[in-house]
């Protein structure tokens, strides 16, 4: 046992709020009860919470996990933490998220678990967070299947990107696999290598590493209305390869295709152009003279180590961002904060739980307000508030530059554009060896790039921080469906990719796809893993009731699929994003080659989002087929 005064500054370290939440747990002391919320607490609350917490830690200290609460008490200390009663709605979405349960958001069968035939496979395309899940989600129902993923290893996007101080922007504790119950991190914010080591070592503990099949890339499926299987076309290290499986559900991911930047002269350039997504294992940028173009999130990340080593940087900025502090970004967690973390138990369920509670209320930020604007204010008072805030924080990060400020400052809402965290860009623009060049890119020359003022600023180093083609949902896999159509075909051919709920497409059946089109919600509650859990149970359900009827296929009605997505557009239309004051001609979460419209979000409110994946609308399905009549699969060199 640790003596009380390394126990006290391990609970100082603490989130106080999950501390309290955490404590009320196992003592029931009114007086925890009766506190507001942490951040209208004095001085000598803050005291007597933590010498509450130290007392009960010095004799209760125990790496045992917390009992999951009765659903009563689970509201009441929900209900604690946000400050405020919640309703059915907001309780059903979010009291997993502390992930005191086994399985967190995760299916499981009611009843007896019908026969499942034997040779009934799954093929799970990709091997980063939703895949594991989704590996994980199966092996509990008890379903065969395997993982195709092209790459050597497991990690997903946390595989592909390694550039200079890559990491999580959101809490580490609130960027996990939940089922796993070990803690992983030794920082707030993750580093890339933990998290991809985080992936791989929970992958190899449930069994899903043993299902993955490396190098595996799917180039194409096609669907076989006779047979109700998916025929897969798979480039392998030992050839091309044809397998079958009876269902599909696609983990590529939204950000899968690199977005690579194609200015003229780009051939006639001495130098080196990578990209982040593409960065060489032992690329040497100390010295040399560098530029990079983009400052969305990576190109935010990795200035700061750019400008330590290099010679030179010219940061090429198209569009500002609104660029946000974290509380504890960089830092590493303290050893008495960890020692509480691993023995007081619940403590940890409630810090994931606190951690999301500031993107709760996100969603009203986006819906302008008429009254408010029609009394001078620009969006609504909330978003103007946080737009005050966050041009204070510009200025005082640059020194009151009033050049700096002028080139800094958006002209479009905060919460417009996926938010970027500062890892000390501002603080490195101010640097004597970085420049920040607002003048649009007209080419590449032999030296550098030449501005679109005919001004050269000379580099031997281009680093592409451009992101995705986010609208190229399962690209490069093409999907034929069940007359032979081309699923890329059909959406490029209308008004970008769509889906039902994100998940399903009319005409192909027995088809998942995670994270797919206007999936990811648009504001509040949960982090990604927990979607990723909800998407996964979504698609398990769907086989699950396949499997119960004895049918072959499941498929989404083209009722169902239109009339969902025409309430997607106009509730879209409630949002900031698809007004001028949103920067609509600036963000990738609208597709504006394809209409404008919005491409990448669900526009519910987070919790009616949830609602809708799991309150599922049986009649916008068709079961059809005999799974007793189907050829079974055969999925060469499958686990």
């Amino acid at each position: 046992m640790q003596d009380k005064e390394f126990i006290r500054r391990g609970v100082r370290f603490a989130d106080l709020e999950a501390v309290r939440i955490a404590l009320f747990q196992h003592t029931g002391d009114e007086f925890l009860a009766e506190l507001p919320p942490l951040a209208q607490w004095d001085e000598e609350q803050r005291e007597q919470v933590i010498s509450r917490a130290t007392n009960w830690l010095s004799e209760n200290a125990s790496t045992d996990l917390s009992e999951t609460p009765e659903p009563a008490a689970m509201r009441a200390m929900m209900e604690l933490a946000l400050g405020t009663p919640i309703g059915d709605k907001e309780y059903n979405a979010r009291h997993e998220i502390a992930g005191f349960d086994d399985y967190p958001y995760m299916a499981e069968w009611e009843g007896e678990r019908p026969d499942i035939p034997e040779g009934f496979k799954v093929a799970v395309i990709g091997s980063g967070f939703a895949g594991i899940g989704m590996g994980v989600q199966l092996d509990i129902l008890g379903i065969d299947y395997a993982v195709l993923e092209r790459r050597p290893e497991v990690g997903g996007v946390w595989s592909v990107n390694n550039y200079p101080d890559v990491r999580v922007d959101t809490m580490s504790v609130s960027y996990e696999l939940m089922f796993d119950r070990e803690f992983h991190w030794k920082e707030y914010f993750g580093r890339g290598k933990t998290v991809r080591a985080h992936l791989d070592k929970v992958s190899k503990k449930f069994g899903v590493y043993d299902r993955t099949l490396f190098a595996h890339d799917v180039k194409e499926a096609a669907w076989d209305s006779e047979a109700s299987l998916w025929h897969l076309t798979v480039d392998t290290p030992e050839g091309e390869k044809r397998m079958s499986v009876n269902a599909i559900v696609s983990c590529s991911g939204l950000f899968a295709s690199p977005k690579i930047v194609d200015f003229p002269g780009r051939k006639d350039f001495k130098g080196d152009i990578v990209h982040t997504a593409q960065w060489p294992e032992h690329l040497d940028y100390a010295g040399r003279r560098i530029a990079t173009i983009g400052n969305g999130s990576t190109g935010v990340q990795l200035l700061g180590a750019l400008a330590r080593e290099a010679e030179h940087v010219d940061v090429f900025q198209r569009t500002p961002q609104w660029i946000t502090p974290r509380a504890g970004y960089g830092r590493p967690i303290e050893d008495e904060h960890l020692w509480v973390i691993e023995n007081f138990p619940g403590y940890r369920n409630w810090w994931r739980f606190t951690a999301t509670v500031p993107l709760f209320d996100t969603h009203k930020l986006m819906l302008p307000d008429p009254e408010w604007q029609k009394s001078g204010g620009v969006v609504n008072e909330g978003n103007d508030a946080m737009r005050v805030t966050l041009k204070e924080y510009i200025a005082d990060q640059v020194d009151h530059d009033e050049e700096l400020i002028a080139q800094l400052t958006p002209d479009y809402a905060p919460l417009s554009r996926r938010p970027v965290v500062d890892n000390g860009w501002y603080k490195a623009l101010t640097r004597d060896n970085v420049d920040l060049r607002t003048t649009p890119i007209k080419r590449f020359v032999p030296d550098g790039i030449e501005t679109e003022d005919g001004e050269v600023h000379e580099c031997d180093l281009v680093i592409t921080a451009t992101g995705y083609a986010v609208e190229k949902y399962l690209w490069p896999t093409r999907y034929k469906g069940d007359d032979g159509q081309d699923l890329h075909d059909e959406w490029d051919s209308k008004d970008g990719a769509r889906a039902y709920l994100g998940l399903m497409h009319p005409g192909f059946p027995n088809l998942f796809t995670l994270y797919g089109p206007n999936s990811q919600p648009i504001s509040g509650g949960p982090q990604q893993p927990v979607w990723f859990a909800t998407w996964g149970s979504f698609a398990a359900r769907m086989l699950m009731r396949m499997l119960q009827e004895g049918a072959s296929q499941v498929d989404v009605t083209r009722e169902a699929y239109d009339a969902y997505n025409e309430a997607l557009d106009e509730e879209s239309k409630n949002l900031v994003q698809l007004s001028a004051l949103g920067g609509a001609d600036k963000n990738y979460y609208l597709n504006a080659d394809q209409g404008g419209r919005l491409q990448v979000n669900a526009p519910w409110y987070s919790p009616e989002y949830h609602r809708l994946l799991t309150e599922i609308d049986w009649h916008a399905m068709t079961f059809s087929g005999d799974l007793a009549d189907t050829t079974q699969p055969a999925l060469a060199g499958a686990a």
